[in-house]
């Protein structure tokens, strides 16, 4: 599709990482074989701070989790801030639900874990171009199979706590069975926008298509507004 961005269309590229040998890695990876013409590498949170606020627009952002001096919540909230129109992916060592949760939370389009494969990296990075959202596989998934019967109503808590109102807006809406044009109308909002706040909510759900994403959003609103 003519729309798709490539990941060279992303820079400059900004990485947040205190591992030196992971900055190495991706920044060759990102130039060799994503085409990417310029990144900026940051190995201390302060650093970090002082580059998302230079006045320089970074396309795409890779942030570690667990950087000295500084949450990782308030460390995703300054990137966002500083760059709210660049696309913030995680990419950390951590297989934690919390940290997932908490990052897309945050705003971030994607959960990379550091085990994936060159390919498979490649394939999330596309993706996350492309304005979907990419959670790792292994993610266990709201409201559906044995995941929600072991924890009860936990999880749908999580997940309607990691929705933006924005999101909640969108999710309110396809579950009255309205199509993306007419969420799109309902909130003034551009087609391609909820198809990125649908593809979120079907990540946080662990919803396949849109009756599921309807059915357990229809759950999740009833359980979060009684």
């Amino acid at each position: 599709m003519s729309s798709k961005i490539h990941l060279s269309e992303l820079s400059p590229v900004v990485v947040i990482d205190d591992d030196d040998f992971f900055r190495v890695a991706i920044d060759s990876v990102l130039r060799e074989r994503f085409g990417v013409e310029t990144v900026v590498v940051c190995a201390t949170a302060q650093d970090a701070i002082e580059q998302l606020s230079s006045g320089t627009h970074f396309g795409l952002g890779l942030v570690d989790l667990n950087m000295a001096g500084v949450d990782n919540r308030q460390l995703l909230d300054k990137f966002k801030a500083a760059q709210p129109d660049s696309r913030l992916v995680v990419m950390s060592a951590s297989r934690s639900r919390e940290d997932i949760l908490m990052a897309l939370s945050a705003g971030a389009q994607g959960f990379i874990n550091k085990g994936l494969g060159i390919a498979e990296t490649e394939v999330a990075l596309r993706q996350i171009a492309d304005g979907a959202v990419y959670v790792p596989a292994f993610t266990p998934h709201t409201g559906v199979g044995t995941d929600a019967k072991e924890t009860g109503g936990e999880k749908h808590a999580v997940s309607v706590a990691a929705l933006t109102p924005r999101q909640l807006e969108v999710l309110r809406l396809l579950v009255a069975g309205q199509p993306n044009k007419g969420i799109a109308r309902a909130l003034d909002i551009n087609p391609s926008t909820v198809k990125f706040h649908l593809s979120f909510i079907f990540q946080i759900l662990g919803a396949s298509n849109r009756v599921e994403a309807a059915i357990l959003g229809a759950q999740l609103l009833d359980e979060s507004e009684s």
